[in-house]
């Protein structure tokens, strides 16, 4: 488990098994999917349909039944986005009005709700996903609203390239380059119709990641961000100058705000506040 990784790491990853150990203990995290994740060679787990599952404290259901290591790979986006946004950087408060463009299985709105949400509008285009996407809100409440929809820089309707795994977090829109995969017709709006046309009173948070396409959810919620200045997280590392292109756009909107880069291993994030 410990092989290509630094010994100076060693310690870290100690006290982090122990951790999760002990959440096993305090109900935090279920027992299958710890020995899932840390045993998966020894037990070998199967996992029932719409099965319950926490995972520090984060409550999911299984999307389908399959054994590991399919279901690992689940997992893995189960501890990657409850863990991602838990800094303090993200800023999600009680009473929020929190949008989640590119909610995948929903994690990041279900942190939104641990942190107080009021209310949040989880956007997730890709079909496939949705559907968990779906069984997730039902056991999460109903402060949580999901939305089929493509958040974009304009209205109508467009290609979604969707991966081979369908459920992967990597389905994007098509952007006329040779790519592999298929494509999904999927509709599109923009975050201002969509605030304008639901009477959303105000907008406090909004977290984009959309596998490259924030910028053109951004130029869509361009009189959203002018009018409430909503604190935002935006993923800045789908294309190269994410980092140096996304502060322009956002300050050309507001030239207010102060923005933070934190680095999170492989990804990276932009905050705005």
């Amino acid at each position: 488990m410990l092989e290509g990784i630094p010994k100076r790491e060693y310690p870290r990853i100690f006290f982090r098994f122990l951790k999760r150990t002990l959440q096993v203990f305090m109900g935090k995290t279920s027992f299958k999917l710890y020995r899932t994740y840390y045993f998966r060679i020894i037990f070998k787990e199967i996992f029932k349909e719409d099965e319950k599952v926490k995972w520090e404290g984060c409550l999911s259901v299984i999307p389908k039944a399959f054994w590991p290591p399919q279901y690992y790979r689940y997992l893995e986006s189960i501890i990657i986005l409850c863990g991602k946004y838990s800094i303090p950087e993200c800023d999600v408060k009680k009473d929020d009005v929190v949008f989640d463009v590119g909610a995948h299985f929903g994690f990041f709105s279900y942190f939104a709700l641990q942190k107080g949400a009021k209310k949040v509008y989880a956007f997730e285009p890709n079909p496939y996903v949705y559907k968990f996407l779906k069984r997730n809100v039902e056991i999460w409440g109903d402060r949580i609203i999901p939305f089929d929809l493509a958040l974009h820089s304009s209205d109508g309707y467009g290609e979604l390239l969707i991966p081979q795994d369908e459920t992967e977090m990597t389905a994007r829109l098509f952007r006329g380059i040779e790519e592999s995969g298929k494509k999904v017709k999927v509709r599109k709006v923009t975050l201002d119709r969509f605030v304008k046309e639901n009477a959303v009173k105000r907008v406090d948070f909004i977290k984009i990641d959309v596998e490259g396409g924030e910028r053109e959810v951004i130029k869509g919620a361009r009189e959203t961000i002018k009018k409430f200045k909503p604190r935002m997280a935006i993923a800045a590392y789908h294309l190269p100058d994410d980092k140096k292109v996304i502060p322009e756009l956002v300050l050309s909107i507001r030239d207010d705000y102060k923005y933070k880069l934190v680095n999170k291993g492989e990804e990276k994030d932009l905050f705005f506040f």
